[in-house]
């Protein structure tokens, strides 16, 4: 009795603190939710300076330094980084993000005008991460708009994501 008294208390001892180490990587949701300007961009350079070997943007604008800083550090560091950017967007906002890109070694590209606006809005991290949402990378969407996105993390939704990404950078310029 005494005996399995103590390989109980044993097994609980252990078994609570493995629990709560274990349950994030068992338990981690498929969609994380991101909010603007609360945010701040952190979750956005976070998975970009998080990013081991690839990211994949499909942007409409993009004028946050914030976020061109990250890519460019990512690049620096061996990451593989593609850009499609949208090349009809009012005052050309992104022109000077396609040159100092395309100037740092950042393999970038105009989107494809078989669509009137690629008004997409999403990155995918390492093949198996994406963010998508309603958040430019510009300064206003990541410190002054309401904005919402999500991290998603379900294989069957990034792998789609993949797909759309590969199909579009084939077709732009």
């Amino acid at each position: 009795m005494k005996r399995g008294l103590v390989y109980f208390i044993i097994g609980l001892l252990a078994g609570i603190p493995l629990y709560y180490l274990l349950t994030p990587f068992i338990l981690s949701p498929s969609a994380t939710p991101v909010f603007s300007p609360e945010d701040d961009g952190h979750a956005i350079i976070g998975l970009i300076d998080g990013a081991r070997s690839s990211i994949d943007v499909e942007m409409y604008v993009m004028t946050s330094q914030e976020v061109m800083d990250a890519l460019e550090r990512a690049r620096a560091r061996g990451v593989t980084v593609h850009v499609i950017l949208e090349r009809n967007v009012m005052d050309h906002q992104n022109d000077a993000a396609y040159s100092e890109l395309a100037g740092n070694g950042i393999a970038v590209r105009y989107a494809s005008r078989a669509f009137d606006l690629t008004h997409s809005k999403f990155m995918i991290i390492d093949g198996n991460v994406v963010l998508v949402g309603s958040i430019n990378f510009s300064n206003a969407a990541l410190h002054k708009n309401r904005e919402a996105a999500v991290v998603l993390r379900d294989p069957a939704s990034v792998s789609r994501f993949l797909s759309v990404f590969e199909h579009d950078w084939n077709m732009a310029s």
